[in-house]
């Protein structure tokens, strides 16, 4: 989702959420920690939420499932490993005793190892920082991020925040730390020549490991071949210093990159398409219109993961979506039927989303113009549409491989001809 800083009637707060924010325990963080309950090993992590899993694990002493978790490659994976209903023996009871040190310990290993990171933790000086889990109330507020951020009648304070404290009381003592004053001065240095520099500094930290999330899991299809760290431009420089600022992503980095879930502040707005004679046909892949279902799935995928102006350009092979020569289409076909005296025109939008012009004049000869519409896509860059279709067809076809995959070809079989025997007909008059 992101990172935003607000200020609110009852104070400034860093709100934060899922792992494209450097505050989430799911974000990549390399370091090592000796300290773990039952065990004093030195053991290296790629983020405080393997930390977090590995003491789970040590606290039953299941030496199998702390290699597991150790050898795992996404934070989703090693949380559901220690999940209460993976765990013999567990007890919430035990488990509540430890919990917060754990995390807290984690998280001072993980700072004090990334000096970026470090710094866009000094940045939430003055703020109190809140996860916006919206199913989490302990470690989370119960709220999420996008309504937190726009609605300011919303109570942060809603859940235990137990994730924020613990980032809060980190900050605190690697502020007064003597080893990083150096940092602290220059934090200090800048806010004194320019009072909102915390505000400012933060919108570009949240650019940055936004651009950071999508370019990793690029270079992880092989989209990209390295990070050329377009996204630190002379703005970005200006604000941070060089020390500060991330390094170039590693191509084989220990977690296992999946598409950013990003939301964009402000969001950016939609491009209108130019004038149309009919309203826009929704997209389909069977009966030209989108359901319930599809349209939310949609909806979460509108939040660009590059934004319109600060694209990356990638080679790779994308739909090419002519949107000059539809529109030229589309004010042709308006022409002509403006140019008939008193004539009701018909459109029909077939599922093959082709727009059929009848002219009531040239209705005897049976001669029906087609004209192709426009077809604009939502605010989603066509790399990562093009992905996510990829990833899409590669998991049919590995159903299609299952024992339930000739059931479902007969049943989409038959919902076809069916179709095909009786197609919808939508009719809209000019």
């Amino acid at each position: 989702m992101g990172t935003r800083r607000v200020r609110r009637k009852d104070g400034e707060f860093t709100l934060f959420y899922r792992k494209v924010s450097p505050f989430s325990n799911h974000h990549p963080a390399e370091f090592d920690c000796g300290e773990s309950i039952n065990f004093e090993e030195t053991k290296h992590f790629s983020c405080s939420e393997q930390y977090y899993m590995y003491n789970k694990a040590s606290l039953l002493e299941d030496r199998q499932l702390m290699k597991s978790v150790l050898e795992a490659d996404n934070p989703r994976a090693m949380k559901s490993m220690c999940s209460k209903g993976a765990l013999n023996g567990w007890s919430d009871s035990v488990w509540n005793e430890h919990k917060e040190n754990v995390m807290y310990i984690g998280s001072c290993a993980k700072y004090r190892a990334s000096q970026h990171l470090r710094y866009a933790l000094f940045l939430t000086t003055g703020s109190k920082l809140v996860e916006c889990a919206p199913f989490d109330n302990v470690w989370g507020i119960g709220i999420d991020l996008k309504e937190a951020v726009s609605n300011e009648s919303v109570s942060i304070k809603s859940g235990m925040n137990l994730l924020g404290k613990i980032l809060d009381r980190v900050r605190e003592e690697l502020w007064e730390d003597k080893e990083y004053q150096d940092e602290r001065k220059e934090v200090e240095r800048r806010l004194n020549q320019d009072k909102d520099y915390l505000m400012n500094a933060m919108k570009h930290i949240d650019l940055i490991y936004k651009d950071r999330a999508t370019r990793r899991y690029l270079m992880s299809k092989g989209h990209m071949s390295s990070d050329d760290q377009s996204y630190l431009t002379t703005s970005v420089r200006s604000l941070f210093p060089e020390w500060a600022l991330p390094p170039p992503i590693e191509k084989d980095e220990p977690i296992r990159p999946s598409p950013p879930q990003i939301i964009n502040f402000p969001r950016t707005p939609p491009i209108r398409s130019t004038r149309s004679i009919t309203p826009p046909p929704k997209e389909s892949r069977l009966f030209g219109r989108l359901s319930v279902g599809d349209t939310r799935r949609r909806e979460s995928r509108s939040s660009s993961r590059f934004t319109w102006e600060r694209r990356v350009e990638v080679e790779a092979e994308v739909e090419d979506v002519k949107t000059e020569k539809g529109a030229e289409v589309d004010r042709k076909a308006t022409r002509e039927i403006e140019r008939g005296d008193d004539v009701t025109a018909e459109v029909k939008v077939d599922r093959n989303h082709q727009r059929i012009v009848r002219d009531p004049k040239k209705k005897k000869n049976g001669s029906i113009e087609k004209r192709r519409s426009l077809i604009r896509r939502e605010i989603v860059p066509e790399v990562v549409q093009d992905l996510e279709d990829q990833n899409q067809k590669k998991n049919d076809e590995e159903f299609e491989k299952s024992e339930k995959g000739p059931k479902r070809r007969r049943k989409k079989e038959d919902v076809n001809r069916e179709h095909l025997r009786h197609p919808p007909r939508k009719l809209f008059k000019i």
